[in-house]
């Protein structure tokens, strides 16, 4: 025979289960947040560090030779007017798609290393963290209230009973 639950059972399991997933949720929010500000910080770094290597690219000897020109069609004119040859058009032109590329060259994908994978890993235990407490002060909930539709069912036919009674015995002047 199934255990009857009693109302203070299923108030105190509905409590502990919130309480369990509010925690888990809290904590699972501050993984998150940590995660997310971590990232941050070093994509921030990495960020930096990308920036300050490919200025001293872009300022090395090598593009000086581009120094005379702002535009690319800079360059062309110059070709149009014979202050450069053809030779020294083609590797100006070189240099300048080189240098655009450089600059436009951005840190692809989300950081990632160690750290944010432990935080990944952390918050993955979390989810399933005291599951199974939560499945059982479910199913005691569950049960409850399963019981007391039942409860209420067998009370309904119970009155529908007595009042077929009833009304059968004013029928035969049994009760006036």
């Amino acid at each position: 025979m199934e255990k009857i639950i009693l109302h203070k059972e299923f108030e105190q399991a509905k409590k502990d289960r919130e309480q369990i997933v509010k925690a888990r949720n809290k904590a699972s929010f501050l993984i998150e947040d940590a995660k997310a500000r971590y990232i941050k910080e070093k994509t921030r770094a990495r960020s930096k560090k990308a920036a300050m290597v490919k200025e001293g690219i872009l300022k090395s000897a090598r593009f000086d030779a581009l120094g005379d020109y702002e535009r690319f069609e800079d360059i062309q004119e110059a070709y149009g007017f014979d202050v450069i040859d053809e030779r020294e058009r083609d590797r100006l032109e070189e240099l300048w798609n080189e240098r655009e590329r450089i600059r436009n060259q951005t840190e692809d994908g989300i950081y990632q290393d160690d750290v944010t994978k432990a935080l990944y890993a952390a918050w993955l235990f979390l989810q399933d963290y005291r599951e199974d407490e939560v499945q059982k002060l479910e199913a005691v909930e569950s049960n409850f209230k399963r019981q007391r539709e039942e409860v209420e069912q067998e009370a309904s036919e119970w009155l529908n009973r007595q009042n077929a009674e009833y009304l059968k015995l004013q029928s035969e002047g049994m009760i006036p």
